[in-house]
């Protein structure tokens, strides 16, 4: 992502810059579960546009006009309509869900499901080493089709998921988000996975990456969702480089924004200098500024640490 910053610094052109925040136009790419659409990515596969005002521009080439050589935070939406995402590592990367809808097909009393970390009592009854060997075991069948995907799920902890609710994944965390639960997420602007296990086709690549992510994954007991609630600010995570924030913002309050911070309006409306965000809309704000309620909005932002 951060080549493609860079050569559209070296191809940019010169018109203003923009005042305030501005409005991100998605690209949405078909995966083997579903769907996966990019609020603010930069990759070959699709880049997602800036709106200012009737014109769009990529999103690279905008970054590079405010002189930004770096990808922001990467905001998504993930739709898992036909199975579960695949069971993965990330030595690098984190990631924040927040819970976007259930869809009540899959889970009729409205909550669905996430595997996060390995299960804690069976660490305890087999220990960590031969809990990595059983888990690699479960997954070199399962690749060979000898048994199922279901075995290496075994080995993980579940959790309930509610709408509003959210999970934060660091790296080295085994996850998969389950079918029919839609999430918003937040994560580190970077591709980097092993895919331990997988019920649906891998599209990328042609082989699973068991071995090393057993190896690299981390055994630990994960944190639980984090349930959502009504206070006016609400820290969903802290990342190493990133804090995920919801926001509930009365009519006429403001809502101060950081450089660079990345957002999505889940309900309500809210003023910018040059624009207005609608319900389920996403945005970018190049430089600090204020958003202003123009009816009580929920808001989650994200902005960066480091």
């Amino acid at each position: 992502m951060k080549d493609a910053v860079s050569r559209a610094a070296a191809n940019a052109p010169a018109p203003s810059l923009a005042r305030g925040p501005v409005a991100l136009e998605p690209v949405t790419v078909a995966k083997p579960w579903g769907t996966e659409t990019w609020y603010s990515g930069i990759e070959r596969r699709g880049e997602s546009r800036v709106r200012l005002g009737e014109k769009t521009e990529p999103l690279s080439s905008f970054l590079a006009r405010h002189g930004r050589s770096k990808p922001p935070l990467l905001l998504k939406r993930l739709v898992p309509r036909s199975g579960h995402l695949y069971l993965e590592v990330h030595r690098t990367k984190h990631e924040v869900y927040v819970v976007d809808r259930v869809d009540p097909a899959v889970w009729s009393d409205g909550c669905g499901e996430v595997l996060c970390g390995v299960d804690a009592t069976v660490r305890a009854e087999l220990g960590d080493e031969a809990l990595r060997r059983a888990i690699l075991n479960a997954a070199s069948a399962a690749e060979r089709r000898a048994a199922s995907v279901a075995a290496v799920d075994g080995f993980m902890a579940r959790h309930r998921l509610a709408v509003g609710d959210s999970v934060e994944v660091m790296p080295g965390v085994p996850h998969s988000l389950r079918q029919g639960v839609e999430v918003i997420e937040f994560q580190t602007p970077v591709y980097e996975r092993l895919i331990l296990a997988a019920s649906q086709p891998v599209q990328t690549q042609n082989h699973w990456d068991s071995a090393a992510a057993t190896d690299a994954m981390h055994l630990a007991p994960q944190p639980p969702p984090r349930p959502t609630n009504t206070e006016p600010r609400q820290t969903l995570a802290t990342a190493h480089t990133f804090e995920v924030t919801r926001h509930i913002v009365a009519k006429g309050a403001t809502l101060p924004l950081p450089a660079w911070c990345v957002g999505w309006t889940a309900r309500g409306e809210l003023r910018a200098p040059n624009t207005t965000f609608t319900a389920r809309q996403a945005f970018l704000a190049p430089r600090p500024a204020t958003l202003v309620a123009v009816e009580t909005s929920e808001v989650l932002t994200a902005r960066e640490t480091a």
